[in-house]
């Protein structure tokens, strides 16, 4: 979901969590959301294609612009 679809998810309580994850396609860092009711939505451009950031700091920026405060670090150790 992009950006503004996701801000709106936020806005209406259906996510309640943001993560910041290593990519598995590629080297950086992917953010996605728990939706309320289970299952994890990730951020994605327009066309439908995750985004990926080359650091966590540039991540969590994307999840503070959605709404959230907080956000959790998965990695991979």
């Amino acid at each position: 979901m992009t950006l503004t679809e996701l801000q709106r998810l936020y806005d209406s309580s259906e996510i309640v969590e943001a993560v910041i994850e290593p990519s598995i396609q590629a080297n950086g860092w992917i953010v996605e959301f728990r939706h309320r009711r289970g299952g994890f939505v990730p951020l994605t451009d327009g066309a439908g294609s995750e985004k990926c950031y080359r650091d966590i700091d540039t991540a969590t920026e994307r999840a503070f612009e959605v709404g959230f405060h907080q956000v959790r670090i998965a990695d991979t150790f």
